[in-house]
């Protein structure tokens, strides 16, 4: 009961935020340990586990009938049946940044580790955070003597034409020995990462020697940064 009534004083107090800057929501129901139907704003979608909405909301846990929902760095606790309304007004003088795709929808942007400067994707598709060993080594990040694991590289595709004919071919990369090669992937502690305006604090990260890798900040970042999807256009904001 006295959890209904917060609800309500959660939703009553919203409805002086202009519906531009509110997200309802209402937890339907339960279909799973990491999925759930919810309703935003009207809209029926359902939500799987560590994946966020083009709103910038994440499912982060289900306990029973109850649904745990990430939203503007903030938690939610709903149980089915229950609506709340969210205020999505960007606090005022709240540190934010924009970035618009390219033409093949990436969200490339200069980024600041630990200070120094890298370019990086922003791709909520990712767990993690990954920091190529070529950015790590240009900014002198120490993270040949952490702990690390051994990986097999992958396999490439190989296309050539042949008689007017594309022709492709799986291969296994191979290092100078002539066995399959393999890289290295650390585990490293780094102190702050800031994109634009928004600067956040103690991170751990994977420094990976995959052939061909690039710097992605993924769902660890993400988390910590209120993002939000519209237009072709990932804006983040420190809460």
């Amino acid at each position: 009961m006295l959890r209904a009534l917060v609800l309500l004083v959660l939703a009553a107090s919203a409805l002086a935020v202009p519906a531009a800057c509110a997200l309802t929501l209402e937890l339907q129901s339960v279909l799973g340990r990491d999925r759930v139907r919810i309703k935003i704003d009207g809209a029926t979608t359902e939500l799987l586990r560590d994946r966020f909405t083009d709103d910038g909301l994440m499912l982060t846990g289900v306990h029973g009938n109850h649904a745990e929902l990430l939203l503007q760095g903030r938690t939610w606790k709903l149980s089915s049946g229950e609506v709340v309304i969210v205020d999505t007004t960007t606090p005022a003088g709240a540190p934010t940044h924009q970035i618009r795709a390219d033409n093949k929808n990436r969200y490339l942007t200069p980024v600041l580790v630990n200070g120094g400067q890298i370019q990086a994707e922003i791709d909520r598709n990712v767990a993690g955070i990954v920091v190529a060993a070529a950015d790590a080594d240009r900014l002198n990040l120490p993270y040949k003597d952490k702990p690390s694991r051994t990986f097999r590289a992958p396999r490439q595709t190989v296309v050539e034409v042949k008689d007017g004919k594309e022709v492709k071919t799986v291969v296994e990369p191979k290092d100078k020995d002539g066995k399959p090669l393999t890289y290295k992937d650390y585990r490293l502690d780094i102190n702050s990462i800031r994109v634009g305006n928004v600067d956040l604090y103690g991170f751990t990260v994977t420094v990976s020697e995959k052939p061909g890798q690039t710097t992605v900040l993924g769902r660890d970042f993400l988390r910590r940064a209120s993002p939000s999807w519209s237009q072709r256009t990932l804006t983040l904001v420190r809460r």
